[in-house]
């Protein structure tokens, strides 16, 4: 009966996970469909850049949390079952697919990264904060989005093994990298070209 409540649980991580709080926010406060215009994407950046930095603050925040949500109630809802932290990683692999392809938009969304990094800090706090830090000081760096996620995403790789974590927790971490790596390749093609658009200092 236990894995009957676990298969419900991941099915209901994966519906609240598609919720695209990006759209949905453009949508209502901005009057635009932000998968018609910038890069497209649903993320809080393109939110930032054509709707303002209130909506895409709320965009990072609804995004993170929809994952960080699942696997908090997860741990009290299953905290005696065998083998939890494997379906910690199993839901918050869910919970980044279910943003990526929303079955809300026709199983298309955004790049996953907030989603990611707060599924990240849920499942091992001192590896999220890092990524956390890794983010702010590549974007500092270089003023580009896309290159930070890549970095922190990537970071959490090194991290999980440097720190020990469970094998699962890395295979993730790698999983992750590579998902958002390839929802990244237009980025990368822009940046190999030095077409990628920065955020200016201000």
């Amino acid at each position: 009966m236990i894995f009957f409540y676990q298969f419900l649980f991941l099915v209901f991580s994966y519906l609240i996970a598609s919720i695209p709080f990006g759209y949905l926010l453009a949508k209502k406060y901005a009057k635009i469909d932000i998968r018609q215009h910038g890069s497209k994407n649903i993320g809080a950046t393109n939110v930032m850049r054509l709707a303002g930095k209130k909506l895409a603050f709320f965009t990072l925040i609804l995004d993170g949390f929809k994952g960080a949500f699942m696997i908090i109630i997860a741990r009290f809802m299953f905290y005696d079952v065998n083998n939890l932290h494997l379906f910690l990683v199993l839901i918050g692999s869910i919970c980044v697919l279910g943003h990526i392809y929303s079955v809300y938009l026709n199983f298309k969304g955004g790049k996953g990264v907030a989603t990611a990094i707060a599924v990240l800090l849920s499942l091992d706090f001192a590896v999220g904060m890092l990524a956390i830090c890794f983010w702010i000081l590549s974007f500092c760096a270089c003023r580009i989005s896309s290159i930070s996620s890549l970095v922190a995403i990537f970071s959490t790789v090194i991290l999980s093994s440097a720190y020990g974590a469970p094998t699962s927790q890395i295979v993730f971490c790698l999983g992750l990298f590579i998902l958002i790596f390839v929802r990244h390749r237009e980025n990368i093609l822009r940046i190999m070209t030095g077409e990628e658009s920065k955020f200016n200092k201000k």
